[in-house]
């Protein structure tokens, strides 16, 4: 996908949270939503993250845009009966006073059991202990951790499914390349038997297609999100 230059004037305010479902697919049910950041400066125009997050690196903003989204993730869903995702950066894994933010912000918006945060499994397998303990500070908040990219990059997956996570999500490339790819097959299977035994959710991400979503059917996967259900959207998918 071609990365537009941004000629708009930058400004955080006008990052948003976009809405993508991630579905049950034992009941056809939404499960929870994951929050994605959108830089929308005018109605017509939405950036994705790839074509604006140089911008938030450049300007220092990268704790200031993790607690805005929170914060307007946390106020959205407040009045909600619904679960919701947010991504962290290893900055964010890194950075002490976001625990306190939360700390501070959980107590007088929303209920913490619902919320999860997501970081790649690039960044958690890059640094495990430090992983381990971003999670140990989480937990006591009520907050619970997905790892999400698991198979786009090596590392030592079963180190990994051995956090207290409550969820990982698969990689899409993965299952665009079940039929063809014994070893993909072998990992995809050894991926949810450990996460199963270790009683944590299996998400298939980038559902793109009715083909995929027929591999995905025939695996032991309860949950998956992509564009066969929904894009991302400025509101709830119905």
């Amino acid at each position: 996908m071609p990365i537009r230059e941004i000629t708009d004037p930058f400004r955080l305010e006008d990052i948003v949270p976009y809405f993508q479902p991630i579905v049950d697919l034992r009941t056809d049910r939404v499960w929870r939503y994951e929050c994605l950041a959108r830089l929308v400066p005018e109605p017509e125009k939405v950036y994705l993250p790839n074509e604006f997050l140089y911008l938030v690196e450049r300007h220092n903003y990268v704790q200031q845009l993790t607690e805005t989204m929170f914060a307007q993730c946390s106020a959205f869903f407040a009045h909600k009966n619904l679960s919701w995702n947010i991504n962290l950066d290893m900055a964010d894994l890194h950075n002490p006073a976001l625990i306190e933010f939360f700390t501070q912000h959980l107590a007088s918006q929303c209920d913490p059991s619902r919320i999860c945060v997501e970081v790649s499994a690039q960044s958690a397998i890059h640094d495990l202990p430090q992983m381990s303990e971003f999670i140990d500070n989480v937990m006591p908040l009520g907050i619970n951790v997905f790892v999400d990219n698991v198979g786009r990059v090596p590392g030592n997956i079963k180190r990994l499914l051995g956090l207290p996570l409550k969820g990982i999500k698969l990689d899409g490339g993965l299952l665009r390349h079940y039929h063809t790819t014994p070893a993909v097959q072998e990992y995809i299977s050894y991926v949810c038997e450990q996460a199963n035994d270790c009683g944590i959710a299996v998400v298939a991400e980038q559902v793109e297609d009715l083909e995929i979503l027929e591999i995905v059917h025939h695996l032991p996967i309860d949950y998956a999100q992509g564009f066969v259900f929904s894009s991302p959207k400025p509101t709830l998918a119905d």
